[in-house]
């Protein structure tokens, strides 16, 4: 093929050209000179200060080169955010990772990269020794294969929300703005937007927008799906489907303003083939958050001004983490006050500022906290499966296990066992959430204490003492209420039902102390295969009034906040023996018991 045949081949510019094998081979002769460079500076500075480091400048003309190479080649460059790095590990690990974020956080960047990743194998960022089993060779580097684990050429589908302002403002241009130049073609569909790109070692990415009739989504095999904020539910799962027989993944990166169905189906599920990367707000953005700092003490506020303004900016009640609502009045109130008149005008400069007075009230959660609007105001926002969830293990016979009983005349009844260690450190061992009577109730405690569980105590809802009246007008007739009828049974088996204490705000406060543990070390965790539990916590919130909502199910966290009121502990189920006795045999020791 001649010269002038192989360029008019190619795509116009600005759709992605594919070079010559000889283009292809000087640009990466050039990048791993860079790359190598960089590497070696990066030692160094492991072990010389920075401000010890004799950089040598170059010419304008190098680096005008070297600037050209990293836009080029912007992914080998590529430095995550710390909370990417933390999402990028759970990519790794999961079918499906939700990043569930505030705007203007990143999650288009660490989106586009992990997909180019995909594309070519591995993460061009991420430098991998040679010798290890992650590692792949790539121009005479080594990287880590890539999070997608499948060897290209690969099929990736990516989703968003329409083709002109999501799809066309915003993941093309991201994605553009980090495909290496060079390894890629692409393809126009009739609303202009580059919708199919083909990369040189035959992976593929096609773009699709959730206007698009579901029957498309259904027709494809691929290994590999961003979904890039959030999609329908009937989208998602013939996108699951379509990613099946190869075991591929999805990364979905989203700001929560609506699709609700995700709250359920994916952040709340608890699956252990899903990974959720939540809680993410606008100031995890490192560069803003250092940018809006940086223009805060310009103006002239000192460290501790600076924690007071992002409180205020943030949040209506910082101890509850109740998002704001007054636009930012507060925030800029505060930093008019502080500084002279004349340097007001660079109160315009606060770019975080700006964001949340542009924000209506009601968006604030999901817009700068990454919330649904339904979990605004968690009781236990210190909660944290990742923490606080773990494996069940066999339960060691010495440990004092409490029954807590909510009781109800209508709805499942909630049991939870808890136990405590030597240390006190305690845990949720074991849930039953079934419609059952109270002798049943008696009867499915007695066997977990027949099975090996060191049961002496348990705790009962005061209603439990009430509902003879309910049980004459449905019976007609005089009956024991709830609690003598659970009292009787566990004490003919040496446990004795206690009334539950209902001093609520106390029980939440010590849940909250629990979790944040001393130093930082939790001393209350949940089994993970509790899953009511899990499902209430996540959904027990706060009202207007500052209260737990009565509309959250709280069944077993009613029984949580007022086993932290029992005082359960190790000691207080320990028995001391009788100090010891020597019996001597023959002697005239009168304590011996051949003298008495």
């Amino acid at each position: 093929m001649t010269e002038e045949k192989r360029k008019m081949g190619r795509p116009r510019k600005g759709e992605g050209l594919i070079l010559s094998k000889e283009e292809r081979k000087e640009h990466a002769r050039k990048l791993q000179i860079m790359r190598r460079l960089e590497k070696k500076e990066r030692q160094r500075e492991e072990v010389v200060p920075v401000k010890e480091v004799n950089v040598p400048h170059g010419t304008s003309e190098d680096l005008e080169s070297q600037e050209a190479i990293r836009n080029a080649f912007r992914t080998f460059f590529y430095k995550p955010f710390p909370w990417q790095a933390r999402a990028l590990d759970l990519v790794r690990k999961k079918n499906t990772t939700a990043i569930c974020s505030s705007n203007k956080i990143g999650k288009s960047c660490l989106g586009a990269n992990i997909v180019i990743s995909w594309a070519i194998g591995y993460e061009p960022w991420n430098y991998e020794d040679k010798d290890s089993p992650l590692a792949v060779e790539a121009g005479g580097d080594f990287y880590r294969k890539s999070s997608l684990g499948i060897k290209p050429p690969v099929n990736i589908i990516i989703t968003g929300e329409d083709w002109k302002l999501h799809i066309g403002k915003t993941i093309v241009p991201e994605l553009k703005k980090w495909a290496p130049a060079g390894w890629y073609e692409t393809k126009k569909n009739e609303q202009g937007v580059d919708y199919y790109w083909t990369w040189n070692n035959g992976s593929t990415f096609t773009i699709m927008c959730y206007t698009q009739d579901d029957d498309l989504f259904e027709s494809f095999r691929a290994q590999g799906a961003w979904e890039d904020e959030p999609p329908q539910k009937s989208k998602h799962t013939a996108l699951s489907r379509g990613l099946l027989l190869d075991g591929g993944k999805t990364l979905m990166t989203l700001t929560p303003l609506k699709e609700a169905w995700i709250l359920d189906d994916i952040i709340l599920s608890n699956r252990k083939d899903i990974g959720v990367v939540d809680g993410l707000i606008i100031t995890e953005n490192p560069v803003l958050y250092k940018e809006e700092i940086a223009t805060l003490h310009k103006l002239g506020l000192n460290d501790e001004q600076v924690s007071i303004y992002f409180d205020r900016l943030l949040y209506d009640d910082v101890e509850k983490k109740l998002p704001v609502t007054d636009k930012g009045h507060r925030a800029e109130l505060f930093v008019e006050e502080i500084v002279t008149v004349e340097k007001h005008e660079g109160i315009g400069e606060l770019k975080l500022l700006k964001f949340i007075k542009d924000i209506d009230p009601p968006d604030v959660p999901p817009r700068v906290f990454g919330q649904f609007k339904s979990l605004v105001g968690r009781v236990l926002k210190e909660f944290d499966t990742n923490i606080h969830c773990i494996e069940p293990f066999i339960v060691p016979t010495d440990w004092p296990v409490t029954v807590m009983i909510d009781f109800h005349l209508s709805k499942p009844q909630a049991i939870s066992f808890w136990a405590v260690n030597k240390q006190d450190m305690h845990y949720l061992i074991e849930e039953v959430w079934q419609n059952i009577s109270a002798d049943e109730i008696a009867d499915n405690i007695i066997r977990k204490k027949l099975s090996g569980y060191r049961i002496e105590d348990a705790f009962i809802d005061p209603l439990s003492k009430g509902d003879t009246a309910y049980v004459r007008n449905m019976l007609g007739t005089d009956i024991k209420d709830s609690f003598s009828i659970i009292h009787d049974k566990l004490l003919e088996h040496g446990i004795t039902l206690h009334v539950a204490s209902k001093d609520k705000d106390s029980g939440i406060k010590n849940i909250q102390t629990w979790l944040k543990g001393v130093n930082g070390l939790p001393v209350c965790y949940v089994f993970n295969n509790c899953g009511r539990h899990l499902y209430e916590v996540m959904r027990w919130v706060f009202d207007d009034d500052g209260k737990p909502s009565k509309d959250s199910e709280e069944h077993f966290m009613e029984n949580w906040y007022r086993y932290t009121l029992t005082g359960a502990n190790y000691s207080n189920y320990q028995i001391n023996p009788l100090p010891a006795q020597r019996y001597e045999y023959g002697t005239k020791n009168e304590n011996a018991w051949m003298g008495v």
